[in-house]
């Protein structure tokens, strides 16, 4: 009796790879391999079937960079998107998966109905599309619930003081401290005891070119390849709790480890200037912000780029929020951007912290000052997008990840 139930578990699962295998065009081998792990996250299989479907996906729209890689990365992305929303219980419903699916095709100037099957004459599979659309939706979820909140004292907020120091207020600012950095940034969590590395690294790169070096060896940040070189940041724009330690150096000095969520941080002074004031009405800058996952090829994307509305195709298959297009006052940029912008002209890009930035306008000053609820909307998008982005710095630090 246990034979003839074993052999009937065999047959059933024969019948299952057939089936499969006649949906896919595979012979029932293939379609056995194109459900074997690609990768394991955490508890998580990555199956090679999801991998090549989104390796097809990607292809089909163009994906710029190393697409293998890019399809990889984004998979694990997802991954720990999911994870993370089930250990909050985030979800989603079956409509705003449906509405998050008509949202990404009209990016592609199509209805849901006729990109579906664009997609399905390409070999992509309705559910290729779906899945992808709710990991990026559960994203969204689970940085509302983890860092959205009225009552959490933690949870970021935008004062009116910041909102003051962004657009002036109605008066001319005075002179403000600037500070130009390096930073080495090293994930707590791995294999290595970040604080013992940085306790080390605070002995040995004492000058900025040894500061240079270790960044490039060590760090960890998107700023590891320029040598942990951040450029001019006004005193104003450095967090409350890195501020008096940077305040307190002198040119040539180094913080002690400062402990934040997820890393360990070194800053290293370069040099302390004093800034002009900024002035109400004073120019605004049209930007882009293109926040790639880990493995897009930047040096490939900005060589497609003549203009910030090429990014749209190079976004497309990642969540809403990973391409972002302002136009602000300059005085109100993120300090590790206005540096970058003033040096950028129109339809130029550079890379700053991992992250692709254009310069898409220089708009002529207005005399009428942008409303303090865009800019702050604008400042907290800033402060989350940041968040979000150490967030999945941290789950990927922490996590036991598998590569067959």
């Amino acid at each position: 009796m246990k034979n003839m139930e074993t052999k009937a578990m065999t047959l059933m699962k024969a019948m299952m790879l057939i089936c499969v295998a006649m949906v896919l065009g595979l012979t029932p081998a293939q379609a056995q391999d194109g459900f074997s792990p690609k990768a394991y996250v955490n508890a998580r299989v990555i199956s090679q079937y999801e991998y090549k479907q989104r390796v097809l996906f990607m292809t089909l729209l163009r994906q710029p960079g190393d697409i293998a890689s890019v399809a990889l990365s984004t998979l694990i992305d997802d991954s720990l998107r999911r994870q993370a929303a089930k250990a909050l219980d985030v979800t989603v419903t079956p409509d705003q998966v449906k509405a998050g699916m008509a949202e990404f095709a009209a990016r592609t100037t199509l209805p849901l109905d006729e990109f579906l099957k664009a997609l399905a004459g390409a070999g992509v599979e309705a559910e290729t599309l779906r899945d992808f659309v709710e990991a990026g939706l559960l994203w969204r979820g689970v940085i509302r619930a983890k860092f959205v909140s009225d009552t959490d004292p933690n949870a970021p907020k935008v004062t009116d003081a910041e909102i003051d120091r962004a657009i002036g207020d109605g008066v001319a600012s005075g002179g403000e401290l600037r500070f130009l950095l390096s930073e080495i940034v090293l994930p707590t969590g791995g294999a290595v005891n970040a604080m013992a590395l940085a306790q080390r690294l605070r002995q040995t790169a004492k000058t900025p070119q040894t500061f240079s070096m270790a960044a490039k060896n060590y760090s960890k940040s998107g700023s590891a390849a320029a040598g942990g070189v951040l450029g001019w940041i006004p005193l104003s724009a450095l967090p409350p709790e890195i501020a008096p330690r940077i305040r307190a150096l002198k040119v040539g000095e180094m913080t002690d480890p400062i402990s934040v969520q997820g890393a360990v941080q070194l800053f290293l002074l370069r040099d302390i200037s004093l800034s002009g004031g900024d002035v109400i009405g004073a120019p605004e800058v049209e930007y882009a912000q293109f926040f790639a996952p880990a493995g897009t090829d930047l040096v490939a994307v900005r060589a497609s780029l003549d203009t910030c509305d090429d990014l749209y195709d190079a976004a497309k298959f990642l969540p809403v929020e990973a391409l972002q297009r302002a136009t602000v006052p300059e005085s109100s940029l993120p300090p590790a951007l206005r540096g970058v912008m003033a040096g950028l002209d129109t339809g130029e890009s550079a890379v700053v912290s991992g992250t692709l930035v254009m310069l898409c306008a220089r708009v002529p000053q207005s005399a009428i000052p942008p409303s303090r609820d865009d800019v702050g909307t604008n400042l907290l998008n800033q402060k989350l997008g940041l968040m979000a982005s150490a967030y999945m710095t941290e789950l990927k630090s922490n996590a036991n990840i598998k590569i067959q």
